[in-house]
């Protein structure tokens, strides 16, 4: 929070520690708000902290980092953070085999699509990797999918074919691709899209009717990629962490 960020009350600051990016939230007059900074490194956000003591109170973080989250927790002594953690959730939460790998985000991206739709959900979360989530109508989790993200898919030449040309992330209108890059997009762009597509047709199939949103990075060329309705919202995961808390 930077002054512009800022107001005469400590704020409660969310931390969304992932493995390729930080994110940081707070709640102004019932309001979601990003902090304005773009943490690159876990050493800049202890610094933004540090330097902005005066204007929040608590840290709630979830973290899949567990070295980034202990080296946060030795260097901010002057503040409350509470972590999230897996194993704080009560066990018939979840319908998972392996809970203790499961990344505490996907859970809590659930739980925060699940309290704004109060109905079955499906959450994507489009940012390094890709996460398809779902969470049934007692807002337990089911599981899900994790798939590379777009990017990462667009990248996969990048050392081993570097003479390919780059392309631009749209689906051609003819098939069969009728040059290099229609045909790596049919099989980068598409590919990614039918993972997807295939995905939630299953999820329906399964378990009937849900609702699906869509965070992370790339959350907005997925909307335009994917078929359907689906809702964008940044805030998914510091909701299921504020739920998360309050519970």
């Amino acid at each position: 929070m930077s002054k512009n960020d800022s107001s005469n009350s400590k704020k409660t600051l969310f931390l969304d520690i992932g493995n390729s990016s930080i994110k940081a939230g707070y709640k102004e007059k019932e309001e979601w708000i990003k902090a304005s900074d773009n943490f690159k490194s876990i050493t800049y956000l202890i610094s933004w902290l540090n330097n902005h003591k005066d204007s929040y109170e608590d840290l709630v973080v979830a973290s899949v980092r567990k070295d980034h989250f202990k080296l946060l927790e030795n260097q901010i002594v002057d503040h409350r953070i509470q972590e999230i953690l897996i194993e704080n959730l009560a066990p018939e939460r979840l319908s998972y085999s392996s809970p203790r790998t499961l990344g505490v985000d996907r859970y809590l991206g659930c739980l925060g699509a699940f309290k704004e739709a109060k109905a079955p959900v499906v959450v994507i979360d489009a940012g390094s990797a890709c996460t398809i989530d779902y969470m049934d109508e007692k807002g337990i989790y089911q599981g899900g999918v994790i798939m590379p993200g777009l990017q990462s898919i667009i990248d996969v030449f990048k050392l081993s074919a570097p003479e390919l040309p780059d392309i631009e992330i749209e689906i051609p209108s003819t098939w069969p691709g009728k040059t290099t890059a229609e045909s790596l997009q049919w099989g980068q762009v598409g590919f990614f899209k039918a993972g997807i597509e295939s995905a939630l047709k299953r999820y329906s199939e399964q378990f009937g009717d849900f609702e699906l949103f869509i965070t992370g990075g790339d959350a907005q060329k997925i909307s335009e990629l994917i078929e359907g309705t689906s809702t964008q919202d940044e805030f998914l995961i510091f909701k299921g962490m504020e739920a998360f808390i309050k519970a």
